[in-house]
C-alpha cells in the first residue's frame, strides 16, 4: 500500500489520537515545574486615583507596557491566561503631568510568588490629572406626558433645594449654567391640591462629576379645570399682507386652566395669526384667487391651553392689493 494509502486509512482514529497526544503534552509541560524561561507579557495600565482633589483626565500614557517576567513553563502559560495588570495607586496627586516608574507591586491578576517580574518597557507612565472644583449650581424642573383631562396647574412647580453642589473638574463645570431634574410625569397627579415628590438630578451629562444632594423635592399645585371665553379676537395680518382681507375677520377662542391662572390672563396679548408664510399664501392665491390658512394661538402664557373657532380663515386680495 502507497504511503498517502497508509495515511489516510482509518484518519478519524489517527486524528483522535494525535489530539490526545498533543493535549497530554500540554498537561504534562503546565505541571512541570523544573526549569524557568522568560518571556514578555502585555499587560494595560490603570489608574486607581484615591486623592478626593484631583480626577484623571484621559488614559495613562502609555496605556499598555510589555512586562518581562520568568518563572516556569506552566507559571508562566497561567500568567498570560490571567492577562494581569498593572494598577497605580495615587494616594496624593503632586501636579497636573505626573511621571512616575512603574513597580512589580502593582500588578494585580499575578502570583508572584510563582512568576517574577523582571522590568517593564517602557518603564516609565505618564498621567495628567485635572483639580477638582465645587460650585453651586441652579436646578430646574423638566415635565413631560399630560395632567388628567380633568385637573390644570394652578401655578408653576417649586424646586427644593433651588441649587446643588456640583463637583467635578473645571473643564466639566466651564459653562454648566443648570442641573436638570429628571423629566416628571405629569399624570402622575391625579387629585387637586399640592403634591410634593422626590425627584433625582440628571446626571447623565455630568459623567466626571457628582452633585449633591443628588435628588430636589418637586411641588406642584392641580386645580380643576376651567375654561373662559374670548370672543372677537382679531386675526392678525403678516407683515406683506397690507392687501389681503381675511374671512372672518374675528374668530373666539376658549381658553382651558385654573381658575386663578384663567383670571390673570391679559386678554390684550391674545393673538390669533396666520400659520403660513406669506409666500406660500401669495402663491396659492396666485392659483386658485384665494388660500385658506390655519391660525395660531399665541399669547396664552404658561400652563394654558386654547381652541380656536374656527381654527382657519379664508385669505383673499383686495381690490387695493390686487391692482
Amino acid at each position: 500500500m502507497s504511503l498517502p494509502g497508509v495515511l489516510l486509512r482509518n484518519w478519524r482514529l489517527k486524528s483522535i489520537a494525535l489530539a490526545l497526544a498533543l493535549l497530554l503534552w500540554v498537561t504534562m509541560r503546565l505541571r512541570d515545574d523544573s526549569g524557568t524561561s522568560r518571556r514578555a507579557l502585555p499587560v494595560d495600565v490603570r489608574v486607581e486615583n484615591l486623592d478626593p482633589d484631583w480626577v484623571a483626565v484621559g488614559e495613562p500614557s502609555p496605556r499598555s507596557v510589555s512586562m518581562m517576567v520568568h518563572g516556569s513553563f506552566g507559571d508562566l502559560f497561567r500568567a498570560a491566561v490571567a492577562r494581569p495588570v498593572v494598577v497605580v495607586p495615587v494616594d496624593s496627586v503632586p501636579g497636573e503631568d505626573w511621571v512616575l516608574p512603574l513597580e512589580a507591586g502593582w500588578v494585580a491578576n499575578l502570583d508572584q510568588g510563582r512568576v517574577v517580574v523582571d522590568d517593564f518597557t517602557p518603564s516609565t507612565v505618564r498621567l495628567r490629572f485635572e483639580r477638582n472644583e465645587v460650585v453651586p449650581v441652579p436646578v430646574s424642573f423638566r415635565t413631560a406626558g399630560a395632567l388628567p383631562s380633568t385637573l390644570a396647574m394652578a401655578r408653576d412647580p417649586r424646586v427644593n433645594p433651588l441649587f446643588t453642589q456640583v463637583r467635578g473638574p473645571a473643564s466639566v463645570l466651564d459653562g454648566l449654567e443648570t442641573v436638570f431634574l429628571e423629566p416628571f410625569d405629569l399624570s402622575r397627579i391625579s387629585a387637586p391640591g399640592p403634591a410634593r415628590f422626590e425627584v433625582a438630578m440628571d446626571t447623565s451629562e455630568l459623567s466626571r462629576a457628582a452633585v449633591s444632594p443628588a435628588a430636589a423635592i418637586l411641588t406642584l399645585e392641580a386645580a380643576p379645570k376651567e375654561s373662559r371665553v374670548l370672543a372677537q379676537v382679531a386675526v392678525e395680518l403678516p407683515d406683506g399682507g397690507a392687501g389681503w382681507a381675511v374671512e372672518p375677520e374675528a374668530v373666539s377662542v376658549v381658553l382651558y386652566g385654573a381658575g386663578r391662572t384663567l383670571a390673570r390672563v391679559d386678554t390684550s396679548l391674545v393673538r390669533a395669526r396666520l400659520g403660513m408664510e406669506v409666500g406660500a399664501l401669495e402663491l396659492r392665491m396666485e392659483q386658485t384667487g384665494e388660500a385658506r390658512a390655519p391660525l395660531v394661538l399665541e399669547g396664552l402664557g404658561r400652563w394654558i391651553e386654547g381652541v380656536l373657532e374656527p381654527d382657519t380663515v379664508v385669505v383673499r386680495k383686495t381690490e387695493e392689493g390686487a391692482s
